[in-house]
């Protein structure tokens, strides 16, 4: 599919949800350095009656949508017309100029406010707050804060990558036979599979195999994981703590997880396909035949 084996180029229009990213590309032998760009990944915190919520990661653009539509569907709101203002300051998306504060913190916020008389519907029950209360925005240096840089010091030859997802896919059972299920595998430096593990749910899949290893003594800081779900910053974050060097996903990250892996020397690979995949952070670990590689 073309959206797979070309992402987004320099010379199409920037839209909002997305986030302008140096990449090089090598396909077969042939290796290019292009103006591409990632999905934009940002926390949206919502209010209801001043009172935080929630803290959704999202692409910027429909936050009002959003806000409706998670606070209906997750039960915290009875019903449409219990809602008499849905409030969302501050630019729409990261491109557009904003009054006020140059930050504009309240663009990661919507405020939902009840009608008079109206009981909210969240009493006693636990509220999933997946990154943090306030203002609602968080980026790159707040979510690295407690993570340490990788110190992981292996090299994998280029032509090494490509045949990694064939590994993954010979032994996805459950996916041959029923479809719709995640993988996560682990490989050494030469390309050789350590471990295979399905799950429904993409952070499963890396967790069984992380745990694998862990509980098998087998050391992290040497290896390189290929998931088939996107690079999001959750999922980096993941393998930072465990001192994996070398990310790689079938799909592309976001703007959050190149952030993180470029700040945290973390080298992360995305489209890996076919006899293609992009770099987008410390290529230096992948060694390429050409004469001229990229400091990428």
């Amino acid at each position: 599919m073309k959206r797979y084996r070309h992402p987004y180029e320099a010379e199409q229009k920037t839209e909002g949800g997305l986030m302008p990213w140096r990449i090089r590309r090598l396909d077969g032998g042939r290796e290019q350095v292009v103006e591409g760009a990632v999905v934009v990944e940002e926390p949206l915190e919502i209010r209801i009656n001043e009172k935080s919520v929630a803290v959704l990661m999202r692409t910027p653009g429909m936050e009002k949508e959003l806000a409706a539509g998670f606070c209906l569907g997750e039960g915290l709101v009875r019903d449409l017309w219990d809602i008499g203002l849905i409030r969302h300051c501050g630019r729409v998306a990261p491109g557009e100029s904003a009054e006020g504060d140059a930050m504009d913190y309240s663009r990661n916020r919507v405020d939902v406010t009840l009608l008079p008389g109206v009981s909210n519907n969240w009493d006693g029950r636990e509220v999933a707050q997946l990154i943090r209360s306030g203002c609602g925005r968080a980026g790159a240096a707040d979510l690295i804060q407690d993570l340490s840089p990788i110190k992981g010091d292996v090299r994998m030859r280029a032509e090494a990558i490509p045949p990694l997802l064939g590994q993954i896919t010979r032994q996805q059972a459950a996916y041959r036979a029923a479809g719709g299920i995640h993988a996560a595998a682990l490989f050494d430096g030469h390309g050789r599979v350590i471990v295979v593990c399905e799950d429904i749910g993409r952070h499963n899949a890396v967790d069984k195999a992380t745990g694998y290893c862990l509980l098998r003594g087998i050391p992290l800081n040497d290896k390189v994981l290929l998931c088939t779900g996107r690079a999001s910053y959750d999922m980096v974050a993941k393998g930072v703590r465990l001192g994996l060097p070398v990310m790689a996903s079938i799909s592309s990250p976001t703007s959050l997880a190149v952030e993180m892996a470029d700040a945290l020397n973390c080298t992360l690979l995305g489209y890996v396909r076919g006899k293609s995949f992009n770099i987008y952070s410390h290529g230096w670990r992948i060694l390429s035949e050409d004469a001229n590689p990229s400091p990428l």
